[in-house]
């Protein structure tokens, strides 16, 4: 009885031991929120990896966000769809209309009229676009000072919201881990070392 638990434990003792340390780094990532200290000294890995680069964090997000995901270009063109261009015609064409209903201005003008200026605006809103499109620095200024303000435990909340899965298969392979290291254990201690 004695000489199986020695096969078992060790392996058993090591999966433990990578799953919690896993886990504890994990949560390590957030908490603590803030700096601990004793006396005048502060705790080494307070505040915790997340909270003290928060700052850094927020523009390496913003940077990719604007590099990967949604640009100013890509905002030009959201704003700027059929659908706007629709309405945005049609709003010059209703306004050239009632200025040229006080003007007495016959209708092939007023036709004629509202097509130029429709024209010529949606010209103009596409050559503005294309200017914000060059220039993200807009947005990503926008996204790192929204990221900045969130207060950490909604960050925490956030991040873990999305990676949870993930962060728990990180726990089960220091598990598995472990247990494999802790197996190592059993065939050099009790296999070749007795033997």
């Amino acid at each position: 009885m004695e000489n199986w638990l020695a096969f078992i434990l060790p392996p058993i003792i090591g999966a433990l031991i990578g799953a919690v340390t896993n886990d504890v780094a994990i949560r390590m990532l957030f908490r603590p929120y803030g700096a601990r200290y004793i006396g005048s000294l502060r705790v080494p890995f307070t505040p915790g990896l997340i909270p003290r680069e928060r700052h850094h964090i927020a523009e390496a997000i913003a940077d990719t966000f604007v590099a990967h995901v949604f640009n100013g270009e890509d905002l030009g063109k959201l704003f700027l769809n059929d659908q706007v261009k629709d309405k945005i015609s049609s709003k010059i064409k209703d306004m050239i209309a009632q200025v040229g209903g006080l003007l007495n201005v016959n209708e092939a003008m007023l036709g004629m009229a509202s097509t130029m200026a429709s024209a010529q605006m949606l010209d103009e809103l596409g050559k503005l676009a294309e200017e914000l499109g060059e220039n993200s620095d807009d947005i990503k200024a926008r996204i790192k000072e929204k990221i900045d303000n969130l207060d950490v435990a909604t960050l925490e909340a956030l991040v873990m919201g999305f990676s949870r899965k993930q962060f728990r298969h990180i726990t089960w392979f220091g598990a598995l881990l472990g247990f494999m290291i802790g197996l190592v254990q059993v065939v050099v201690f009790q296999v070749l070392v007795i033997a």
